[in-house]
């Protein structure tokens, strides 16, 4: 497994997700993060006057489907904002995360608002001493930065510079400082104070907060363990055609941001970007493929490719693998729907999901989807 090295433009993003739900609607005055469905919409001063939300459980994108979570607001005509904590400890015998610069890239470019906040608090996992569950967020400061954004007037990629330069600092050293009274009240070990702060100093220029600095040290990182991801190969991946993709991408406001892919391969002379989603079942679960339509609008999106500076042809494609017969290429008639959902009998709710996706594909043209047997 090698790994190809990109660079893209992109101007704008037009996407129309056709998987939409109706949010539920949280008053500002009384919103609590915390009690709050994974995506919402959050009413301001009037009815008419809305922002929507996602929150991360985690730091980490391949927890919990965040990418899904913001996909579910991203077809309303208002500001869309995510809750992230910028560092998530489970206790010695759990999982430790922290955000990175790749996160900062993706949201930024789509023009997702970040909120940084931590955990105020935790509960012990009663079967396990060393292990940390149920972690809270402090609600009274994300309603105050949810506030600051619903009368901020400039763009996403403005805010998220802004609030990582004057306050990552100060967040980071809140949730450190939390972790260890969360650790003393609940008598779960955490990771050392010190060394959370010693990473803390690497992303410092003069006890200033670095965007470059803070790439530099989180983005080698990043694709080191995007790349271990794809070595390992998990029983529920199915990562057999090509190779790697790291992209660097730029738009019309500068700066680079970096982002990857499952796979890239070759067809001829056409370049097809992919990512990959796996399921024992027939089909993955929902939230698997609203993530992995979530990743894909960037790169549906953008304006031109280059690979060792020469532009190239590309096409941009979701593969969903599961226990199926035969294959299923979308865009394509109804007829070849029907008949490929009448083959694997699939049930209403498979075939509604079937239908979605075509029509994902159709009013998103640069998009494909191809389904497929993991056998």
């Amino acid at each position: 497994m090698t790994s190809l090295y990109f660079k893209g433009f992109i101007r704008d993003i037009r996407y129309n997700p056709q998987f939409r739900s109706k949010l539920k609607v949280y008053p500002l005055n009384s919103f609590d993060i915390n009690t709050a469905s994974s995506s919402g919409i959050i009413e301001l001063d009037s009815p008419e006057n809305t922002l929507a939300f996602s929150k991360w459980v985690s730091p980490k994108r391949t927890r919990s489907y965040p990418f899904a979570r913001i996909y579910n607001t991203y077809y309303l005509n208002t500001k869309k904002v995510t809750i992230i904590p910028i560092i998530k400890d489970e206790g010695l015998a759990g999982d430790h995360d922290r955000i990175n610069f790749i996160t900062f890239s993706w949201m930024s470019l789509l023009n997702v608002y970040i909120i940084l906040a931590w955990y105020e608090n935790a509960e012990n996992v009663k079967a396990n001493s060393d292990k940390l569950t149920k972690q809270k967020f402090n609600p009274a400061y994300v309603r105050e930065k949810i506030n600051e954004i619903a009368n901020y007037q400039l763009t996403a990629l403005h805010w998220n510079t802004t609030h990582f330069q004057n306050d990552f600092n100060d967040i980071y050293r809140t949730a450190v400082n939390r972790y260890q009274v969360i650790s003393q009240n609940q008598g779960v070990p955490v990771r050392s104070q010190n060394n959370q702060l010693a990473v803390l100093e690497q992303f410092n220029v003069n006890n200033d907060f670095s965007l470059e600095k803070f790439k530099d040290y989180t983005l080698p990182k990043s694709l080191k363990a995007a790349q271990r991801e794809v070595l390992t190969r998990h029983e529920l991946e199915y990562l057999a055609d090509g190779d790697k993709g790291i992209f660097e991408i730029s738009n019309y406001l500068g700066g680079q941001y970096y982002l990857t892919v499952d796979e890239v391969y070759q067809e001829d002379n056409t370049y097809i970007l992919q990512e990959s989603k796996n399921s024992r079942k027939k089909l993955p679960t929902l939230a698997d493929i609203k993530d992995g339509l979530f990743k894909l609008i960037l790169f549906a999106n953008l304006e031109k490719l280059l690979i060792d500076d020469s532009e190239i042809n590309f096409l941009v494609c979701l593969k969903i693998t599961g226990h199926i017969i035969g294959s299923l290429s979308l865009p394509t008639t109804n007829d070849v729907i029907h008949e490929f959902c009448q083959s694997n009998r699939f049930s209403p709710v498979q075939v509604r999901t079937i239908m979605k996706l075509a029509q994902e594909c159709t009013v998103n043209p640069k998009l494909s989807i191809l389904i497929d047997s993991s056998s």
